[in-house]
This record gives C-alpha cells, structure tokens and sequence, in this order.
C-alpha cells in the first residue's frame, strides 16, 4: 500500500495554521553557510497574533538585531533589555531595577531558555522569595517579592511587544503573592511636636522641621539650596532631587512625580528656624576656615560638603528610639503633613500639588484612610451648616 503524499503546507505571506495554532516563516541568514534558511515559530492564537509578531521579527532581521527565541536565556535578555531600557530611566529607578535583577530574577530563572519560560516557573520563583529569598535565607516580604515582580512583568512584556521573543507574557498569568500589610499608624500631632521640642539643639533640627512642615521627600530638602529659599515670601522653591543610584549619589533636574517643579509656602516659625539655620552655618563655615566647600546647599556636613541621603534617615531612627516614640520612618513626616492638612479640611487637589503629586488619585489612594474619617461625620458637619 503506498504512502499519501503530504499535503504542501499553504503559506499566505509567510503565515499557517497548524491545526489550532498560528505560525510564521523567517528567512534567517546561516552565518556558517552565508546562506538563508527557514525558520518556523509557531504557537499564536490567530493569525492577526502571528502577523504582528512576523511584522517585529522582520523589523530586527533587517536591522541586524534578530535573535532566536530558542538561543537566548532569560538571563541574556534581561541583561540586554536592562542596558537598552536604562536610557529612559532615572538613574535611582535603574538602580533599583538592577537590584532586583541581580539578587532575585537571575539566580533564579537567568538559565532558563526565554521561549521555554512558563507560568509555573514564575509562580515558584514567587514562593521561593517568600521562603528564602534574601541574603540571610529568610522570607522576602510580599511587597518585595511584587516589586521584583513587576520588573519581571516589565521586562517580558517589552520581549512581547518589541523584540517579538515570546507570544504572550508568562508573568501575566501569575497572581502576586499577598501579604499582611506592614503599615506604621503615623504619629500623632502630639508625638512630632514631642519630637522636635526635644531636638532643638540638633544641627540638623530645621531639615526635620521643613520636613515636617512642607511634605517634602528627603532628596528633594537634601537638593534645596540657599537660592530656593524666599524668606520674604515666606516659601521654597523645589525642583531637583538629590537620590542614592548603587553607590554613587546624583541629582536629578526633577522631582518624583508632579510637574517638576513646585512652589511650597511655609509658616512663620519655619521661616525664622530656616533663617536661624543659615546663621548656624555661617559660623560654621568661619571655623572650617579654608576646608570649607562652598556648595550652596541648605543642609550640608560641617565642612559644607552635601549630606549623604541615607544621614538624615539613619539619624531619625536614632532620635526616635531615644526618646521612646512609636516606630516611624523619615518618610512617613511627609505622611503626617499630608493627614493632617486633609484632616483639617484642605482640599485634596492642594494638598496633592503641595506633596508633588501629578494627580491628586495618588494622593486619595495613598490617604483613604483619612477619607474615611472624615465620611463618619460629615453627616453631622452637613446638618450643622444647614441648621
């Protein structure tokens, strides 16, 4: 009995069905041969899903830049995605990206093909952080575990949409670990006045008072010079950021989020502590002598250099701890800012401009907590205001 014949398999414009699936042809040049050859990559849903990735793979084989699903590993790509990427990221967002590529998504998935990644590799790279993932081999939190998530989610949608590496993204399909919460009931207004009563004398008291006072984030106070600063006016201007990128220090032309660039008012007693401040340095200034470095900075060492970001966070926890006040970091005096203005009724598109907020959702998400409050009475505010 003889054989059939196989059927030809029909191309239409180098596309196919395979039974249920889409796939599409590329003429790849053998660097061996100096010839082209066929190359099939298969596993589309439609035919719409196969032509666009046809469309990319062309693209990057006529550019020079093709390169096999089947020939790279995750750890390849990423260290490829990372160096292109890093272009259009502030330098404090690479580094943070790099920290998660180098201690979490390459030693565990670096050695894995990039087209043979599926969905249970990922979820088990998540369970893995949660038991053992840091240095100690002890838990990750699960909003560390998210954070190296989102730049693995990150990462493989860019081999999706640009290099056209995979079909889909495997890391979309996988639920985000969950975890309890590590939220830190922000002080009371009692506990910061506690707080900076007690540190008067501190060389640095005025950077936790502006802190306090104006919402501003630690490496926008740290960027602050004396040229930002309108005592007449009774305000301070903030448009750079002073930030931690691996080792090095930089300082960014800009703020997190907002426009960039924002006016802040400040009260009375802020202005005369900033002025007291200005003389402090001056003084010291005059006994540094000739080891002072003119810089500019409002806050700065004794010797007029600018302060190392990580200095003020390090020594708040120490004030905090000898004065026996509830846990808290340096940031959440911004927090406290923020809860109390809302809670004293500002409305909540000023106090989003005031924080540097682009949109005032960020501020309502972050400070739901002070919307509920305020829900509880504002029936009896609106009975009272009619009556």
């Amino acid at each position: 009995m003889e054989k059939q014949a196989r059927k030809p398999i029909r191309q239409k414009d180098g596309l196919v069905k395979r039974g249920a699936k889409w796939a599409y042809v590329l003429r790849i040049l053998d660097p061996v041969t100096g010839k082209t050859k066929q190359k099939w990559i298969g596993g589309f849903d439609n035919e719409k899903e196969a032509k666009v990735a046809r469309d990319k793979a062309r693209v990057n084989v006529s550019t020079g830049i093709y390169i096999s699903p089947s020939k790279i590993t995750v750890q390849e790509f990423l260290d490829r995605w990372i160096e292109l990427h890093a272009l259009s990221l502030k330098p404090s967002t690479e580094a943070g990206y790099r920290v998660n590529l180098d201690s979490y998504l390459i030693p565990y998935l670096g050695k894995i093909p990039l087209a043979n990644l599926r969905p249970s590799h990922i979820q088990k790279f998540y369970a893995d952080l949660r038991r053992e993932g840091n240095k100690d081999d002890k838990p990750l939190s699960a909003k560390s575990v998210q954070n190296a998530a989102a730049v693995l989610k990150k990462a493989l949608q860019y081999a999706v949409d640009v290099d056209g590496l995979l079909v889909k993204n495997p890391a979309s399909r996988v639920p985000l670990p969950k975890g309890e919460s590590q939220h830190n009931e922000t002080w009371t207004a009692s506990e910061l006045q506690l707080f900076l009563e007690e540190i008067t004398d501190h060389r640095l008291f005025a950077f936790f008072r502006l802190s306090s006072y104006s919402g501003a984030r630690r490496g926008e106070l740290l960027a602050l010079r004396w040229d930002d600063f309108d005592s007449e006016n009774k305000r301070i201007t903030i448009s750079k950021n002073r930030v931690k990128s691996g080792k090095e220090i930089v300082e960014q032309n800009s703020t997190k989020g907002g426009d960039g660039r924002r006016i802040v008012s400040l009260d009375d007693r802020t202005v005369e502590i900033l002025k007291a401040h200005r003389k402090r340095q001056l003084q010291e200034r005059l006994l540094a002598g000739s080891a002072w470095i003119e810089t500019g900075y409002i806050f700065t060492r004794e010797n007029g250099e600018p302060i190392d970001p990580d200095t003020p966070s390090q020594l708040f926890t120490r004030l905090r701890l000898n004065l026996g006040l509830p846990s808290q970091r340096l940031h959440d005096l911004r927090h406290i800012h923020a809860t109390e203005l809302l809670r004293a009724g500002v409305p909540l598109h000023v106090v989003a401009d005031r924080l540097g907020h682009r949109d005032a959702m960020v501020t309502a998400t972050i400070y739901a907590h002070v919307r509920a409050d305020q829900a509880e009475s504002v029936a009896e505010i609106f009975a009272k205001a009619v009556k």
